[in-house]
């Protein structure tokens, strides 16, 4: 018999009261959560002034800002991380901002875009192929860029084809291109022999050149165009020709070269009219002529040269085959930071106006000119190129009675200036060859170095200097074109827009 105590009457009516009324135990679950879960203090009273911020009030109970956990861990290291965990900052790559196929990386206020291969930019927005990096754009000559989309230029004498990318001649005496074949005939815009007659039909307009010219500095506002030493001096006499400047090459056929061009002194002793060619150089338009400025140097390293003519149209040197055209030079043009005294073969250029037009015709053509990102590019890329004259056939030789053509590959730089003990500076390159005998050599300065692009030849270098001829570990020494086009450009008439500097 159990004794039943007050006590134990009371808490079996409550357990009595539990049973019989069991399901007034159970409640809802939004009920629940309001009696269990307690509030929220963001916001709330004064929670937020007097007490130090709180990661789990500021981006736990809510979506914190980036200003409200850096106020929590007062570290922007810290910060970034958590931000990143708690996305305080949002999904960035929603919705999601790359194109063309590129996968989103969400960051701390930013993004990144993974692209495909063929595709670049922020968004991967930019199709690498039509970029003037891939192929030069795809343009035959000149690659600029508007608006991100691939603009096309073209030297003077060329006009852009329907696909606007093809350069085509506008004549028959364009520059840069050889028009002696085999089966060829030679061609003439004027009847031969006439020197004193009006030539102007025959020249190539460079006043009406604007619009390429913009393009050729880095960048243009107006149309928002981006685009992509001295050895031992020669003792040099009337005699003979002992300039530093083709070994191992082999003869051009008449017309090959046409942009060659003769330096000489014309030598008047003994009743009779002699050339006594000295140095190359070459043909820029049918009134200009680029050389070498230590050519036009007398041996004191002052006096310029007055005492001197050049000669187009040339190929055998004992022969006239009737293509070769003999002018006078009205005005000489050495580079501005030219001397020769500190060095002699450093700005080593000069350029030469002719007195009358020359007569252009397939056996004498001008080279073309090109901007300087471009000249680098095909220079490097597009080697071997081409050096061509009447120089000695050997250190100390003979001269070449016939014009001479050897094809060069360019040399990378470092080891260009480890060849040599004498300076080779920013506007000098080296091509050639290591170890075989062939190398541009003395009675070559000032002629040309010149590289094909699309059928188009371009002057990329002037026969400069080198360290005897064909000499093992030795390399030519040329000036680079590409850093004085705008300089050359602008002086033989090419006219430039107005633009900000």
């Amino acid at each position: 018999i159990v004794k039943i105590t007050p006590q134990m009457k009371s808490t079996g009516t409550f357990y009595f009261s539990l049973l019989c009324f069991a399901e007034s135990v159970f409640t809802s679950q939004q009920s629940a959560n309001a009696v269990l879960s307690r509030p929220r203090r963001y916001n709330s009273g004064l929670e937020e002034v007097l007490k130090k911020d709180n990661l789990e009030r500021e981006c736990k109970e809510e979506q914190c800002t980036m200003e409200e956990a850096r106020e929590c861990f007062e570290n922007d290291e810290k910060t970034c991380f958590m931000c990143a965990v708690f996305g305080a900052d949002g999904d960035q790559c929603n919705p999601p901002p790359c194109q063309n196929g590129g996968v989103c990386q969400d960051g701390v206020n930013s993004y990144t875009c993974w692209c495909q291969s063929s595709f670049s930019g922020k968004n991967c927005e930019i199709e690498l192929a039509q970029q003037c990096s891939v192929d030069n754009g795809g343009c035959s000559h000149f690659c600029g860029l508007k608006e991100q989309q691939v603009v096309c230029f073209c030297a003077p004498g060329y006009e852009l084809g329907p696909d606007h990318k093809t350069c085509t001649p506008t004549g028959p005496f364009s520059c840069g291109r050889v028009n002696i074949d085999s089966g060829t005939k030679s061609r003439s815009l004027l009847t031969p022999r006439t020197s004193n007659s009006d030539q102007r039909n025959s020249s190539l307009d460079y006043s009406g050149f604007d619009f390429n010219l913009t393009m050729f500095y880095e960048y243009y506002e107006t149309d928002n165009i981006t685009l992509w030493y001295g050895p031992k001096l020669r003792n040099r006499t009337r005699k003979g020709n002992s300039d530093h400047r083709i070994v191992g090459g082999d003869e051009a056929t008449p017309g090959q070269i046409p942009w060659q061009v003769r330096v000489a002194l014309m030598d008047r002793r003994q009743g009779g009219d002699r050339a006594l060619p000295f140095c190359g150089a070459s043909l820029l338009s049918d009134v200009w002529v680029i050389t070498a400025a230590h050519c036009l140097i007398e041996k004191d390293g002052i006096t310029i040269r007055n005492d001197f003519f050049v000669r187009v149209g040339e190929h055998d040197v004992h022969k006239d085959e009737g293509h070769e055209r003999d002018h006078s030079v009205s005005v000489k043009y050495i580079y501005p930071n030219y001397n020769y005294k500190d060095s002699p073969y450093d700005h080593d250029l000069a350029l030469l106006r002719l007195s009358e037009p020359v007569q252009l015709s397939d056996h004498r053509l001008p080279i073309c000119l090109g901007p300087k990102h471009f000249l680098e590019t095909i220079v490097q890329e597009s080697s071997p190129s081409l050096v061509s004259g009447w120089g000695r056939l050997r250190f100390q030789g003979p001269e070449s009675p016939t014009l001479q053509k050897l094809v060069v590959p360019y040399v990378e730089r470092t080891t260009c200036k480890e060849s040599s003990r004498e300076r080779i500076t920013r506007q000098m390159f080296c091509a050639g060859y290591t170890s075989l005998q062939k190398d541009s050599c003395q009675g070559d300065s000032g002629g040309p170095h010149a590289t094909k692009y699309k059928g188009t030849w371009f002057l990329t270098g002037i026969v400069s200097w080198g360290e005897e001829c064909a000499r093992d570990g030795k390399y030519g020494v040329y000036t680079r074109v590409s850093h004085y086009y705008i300089w050359i450009a602008r002086r033989i008439g090419m006219k430039a827009r107005n633009r900000k500097v």
